[in-house]
């Protein structure tokens, strides 16, 4: 089911705005991925297609607005061809939050978010094993305004993905930008949850999965800073 936005303090345009860049901010760290997921019946073919959507998607978010159509017509050209793919399905579902982020008109900016969340918690749910769609479900939804109420299962994402992390990356099925960037925010969760031993220990991970991705650079900056 669509998720109401209920009564809101914050006005819409305002909380959206500030929503979509901290949602750069927050992507941005993962970058272009080049290491190929095997994921489909046809892995050659698809991780080709997979790796060109995600990079013209992360484009998107870091103001390429070039980007933004190619990214749209790759995962749909995906969905068609993939249907009930849970990694296309959740990029689909997050390409429409960013586009509920970006328009002025409320009734597409409620009707874009509710179809976009609802999109990323069918993939999360039709395979919640998969650490890829749950982290865009985690990145997507982090920083969205506070009465959408999604901060808490973001932050399960990152502790599901956290622990899967480095054996995902043994097994070729997780980009290593990725999951250093889950860990790092996973660290983050835990400072908030006032687990500085376990936040340290994330960050390490981090560091160690992709020490010089943007995710492990941010998490050696924060171990330094400890």
């Amino acid at each position: 089911m669509p998720i109401a936005l209920g009564d809101a303090t914050v006005p819409a345009g305002q909380a959206f705005q500030s929503f979509m860049g901290k949602l750069g901010i927050l992507l941005t760290i993962c970058l272009t991925f080049t290491v190929p997921v095997l994921k489909a019946d046809n892995p050659t073919g698809f991780q080709q297609r997979l790796a060109e959507a995600r990079a013209q998607y992360f484009a998107d978010l870091q103001g390429d607005r070039a980007a933004a159509g190619k990214a749209r017509a790759s995962f749909a050209a995906l969905a068609k061809d993939f249907p009930g793919n849970p990694v296309v399905d959740a990029y689909s579902g997050s390409l429409e939050l960013l586009d509920a982020a970006r328009t002025w008109a409320i009734w597409d900016k409620r009707r874009l978010a509710n179809e976009g969340l609802e999109k990323m918690d069918q993939a999360v749910n039709r395979a919640p094993g998969d650490l890829e769609a749950r982290f865009i479900r985690a990145a997507s939804t982090w920083h969205l305004p506070f009465f959408y109420k999604r901060r808490e299962q973001a932050a399960n994402d990152f502790t599901f993905i956290a622990p899967r992390a480095e054996a995902a990356v043994a097994k070729r099925t997780l980009p290593p930008e990725l999951a250093a960037a889950a860990l790092d925010y996973y660290g983050q969760v835990l400072i908030d949850r006032s687990d500085s031993h376990g936040a340290k220990q994330a960050f390490e991970a981090a560091v160690r999965i992709d020490g010089s991705s943007p995710g492990g650079r941010d998490a050696m900056k924060r171990l330094r800073t400890e």
